[in-house]
C-alpha cells in the first residue's frame, strides 16, 4: 500500500511541475505577443533577461513534511491494530492540510 501511495504522491509533483512549466512558457509567449502587438522590437535572444521567481520551499517543505508526519502516524496506528484499513491516505490528507494552513501563515507578511 506505501509504495502507490509514494507513487501517487510522486506523479502529483511531475504534474505540478509540468503545469508550472507550461503556464511559465504560455505566461512569457503572451508576454511577447503583447509588445509585438505595441510595435516594439524584441531581441533575437533573451540571454540578458533575468529569472526572477522564487520558490517557496518554505511551503513545499512544510507540506512534504505534514504529509510524512501523516503517512507516519497512520502506518503507526495500523500497527496498533487501532484501525484496521484506510487509515493511512487519511493521516496523510489531515497532516498535509495541517502543513498547508502552517504554510499559508508562515508566508504571510508581518504588519
Amino acid at each position: 500500500m506505501s509504495q502507490i501511495t509514494f507513487t501517487i504522491i510522486f506523479l502529483a509533483f511531475l504534474t505540478a511541475g509540468f503545469f508550472a512549466w507550461y503556464f511559465s512558457h504560455k505566461t512569457r509567449e503572451k508576454e511577447r505577443l503583447m509588445l509585438i502587438e505595441k510595435g516594439i522590437d524584441l531581441p533575437q535572444e533573451d540571454t540578458g533577461r533575468r529569472f526572477s521567481f522564487r520558490f517557496p520551499w518554505l511551503k513545499i517543505g512544510l507540506v512534504v513534511t505534514g504529509l510524512s508526519l501523516g503517512l507516519f502516524i497512520g502506518n503507526m496506528l495500523q500497527e496498533l491494530e487501532m484501525f484496521r484499513h484506510g487509515i493511512e491516505p487519511v493521516m496523510m490528507f489531515l497532516f498535509g492540510g495541517i502543513g498547508m494552513i502552517i504554510a499559508h501563515f508562515a508566508d504571510r507578511n508581518p504588519k
